[in-house]
């Protein structure tokens, strides 16, 4: 990505203010024994400090007393996915997950939810989602929910790998801010940072340990349905596809920050939105050179990098 004014501005820039529509929608399922349910807690509230430090709205389910006033927390989230109205939406899944080998299903407190029980809710929503799907069993998800502009990121490959995952703690972690997960030095970890550092870490444990690796989380941006794995990125830019013909999963998961830099503050969504669509431009003009004509690629090229240098010039300290 191309970030280096934005970085020689984060040298200079002074006054901050936050601006974004972003919301998280945190889910919290049944603990099941009071070791995990300590766990949970503690992964939820690495959230809720990455949310307080983002200044991002946070709306939790499953942590509260349950009440007979209230309605199980399944159907909660499919009532507050038909109501939200937020533009951004990232939908956070902490808990257990199952395979009957006919079904996947989150483990709620009360009825459990299957992997296209929740597809089908999320279609309700109307803004950008993005689906991280941190418990066992998760990978079913990416082929469930993948579509066009939607992130989805899940603790395993598939559904067959059933026990604890570890991913969710180390992902929390590195999106608050934790040293060793912003990997291109910008300030700010994306939530492409965050899956390949705790991919990483996932990795590490297991080997330290000596045991086999029960988890291989997965990561897909691009629609189509297939996902990637950290080690087919070499920093953060991808080296390997799903398939020949797939396209590379990561573009849009290295655009969404939530503790943002000096700079990223700065920017209003209108700006955001308009850098990140260059970027990606850039990004694809550069994976098609081969197949352009290197006058049309260098023309191409020139235009939108003076474009992105003009919006650039055009953020000043105070904008708001």
């Amino acid at each position: 990505m191309i970030r280096l004014l934005s970085l020689l501005f984060f040298l200079i820039a002074p006054a901050l203010h936050a601006e974004s529509g972003l919301k998280i929608l945190l889910v919290v399922g049944s603990g099941g024994t009071k070791d995990y349910t300590k766990e949970f807690a503690e992964i939820s509230a690495l959230w809720i400090d990455a949310a307080k430090k983002g200044e991002t709205a946070i709306e939790i389910i499953g942590l509260e007393a349950p009440s007979g006033e209230t309605p199980a927390d399944a159907e909660r989230l499919k009532q507050q996915l038909a109501a939200e109205k937020s533009p951004e939406l990232w939908l956070v899944l902490i808990g257990h997950g199952t395979f009957d080998q006919r079904e996947t299903k989150f483990n709620f407190r009360g009825p459990d939810v299957t992997d296209r029980d929740l597809a089908s809710w999320t279609d309700a929503y109307q803004g950008r989602l993005s689906v991280i799907n941190t418990a066992s069993a998760s990978g079913s998800f990416i082929r469930a929910m993948s579509k066009p502009d939607r992130i989805v990121i899940t603790a395993t490959k598939n559904e067959g790998e059933q026990s604890y995952a570890r991913f969710g703690r180390y992902f929390a972690e590195a999106l608050g801010g934790i040293e060793g997960g912003d990997l291109d030095n910008d300030d700010q970890v994306s939530l492409l940072e965050a899956y390949l550092h705790a991919s990483r870490r996932v990795a590490d444990f297991y080997k330290s340990e000596g045991r086999i690796a029960t988890e291989h989380a997965l990561l897909d941006d691009n629609g189509d349905q297939l996902g990637s794995r950290s080690e087919w990125f070499e920093g953060t830019t991808p080296t390997q596809t799903a398939s020949p013909e797939a396209k590379p999963d990561g573009d849009l998961a290295a655009q969404k920050v939530l503790v943002k830099n000096a700079f990223e503050r700065l920017l209003s969504s209108e700006q955001r939105e308009k850098r990140d669509d260059l970027e990606r431009q850039v990004v694809d003009l550069r994976r098609s050179k081969k197949d352009v004509p290197e006058s049309d690629y260098y023309t191409k090229l020139e235009a939108l990098l003076l474009e992105l240098a003009r919006l650039y010039d055009s953020v000043k300290p105070g904008d708001s």
